[in-house]
């Protein structure tokens, strides 16, 4: 879960490979640790990095073919409450 943001501001030297040492307090704000993802861009002058979380290609063909399944669910008017959806999670990370 991640804190409410909170201005932190600190110089960081971009070394000979082009890397940067994010600061201990960001890195345990954000649950960082070694080998985490993170997005970089460009946003005129700034550089903005998001952590990300990667999706294995065997759980990324799962989703495709649940969301592929409630799409044709939907068009055919089947429906289900939010309670059932709820439970049916339940029952699952059980």
């Amino acid at each position: 879960m991640v804190k409410p943001a909170l201005k932190f501001s600190k110089i960081v030297r971009l070394t000979s490979n082009n890397q940067v040492a994010i600061p201990a307090a960001i890195v345990r704000r954000l649950s960082l640790h070694k080998g985490s993802y993170l997005e970089v861009e460009e946003r005129g002058r700034q550089i903005i990095m998001t952590p990300k979380q990667l999706v294995d290609d065997e759980d990324a063909a799962m989703y495709r073919e649940v969301i592929k399944r409630g799409r044709e669910q939907l068009a055919h008017g089947e429906t289900v409450t939010w309670d059932e959806v709820k439970q049916k999670l339940n029952r699952q990370s059980s």
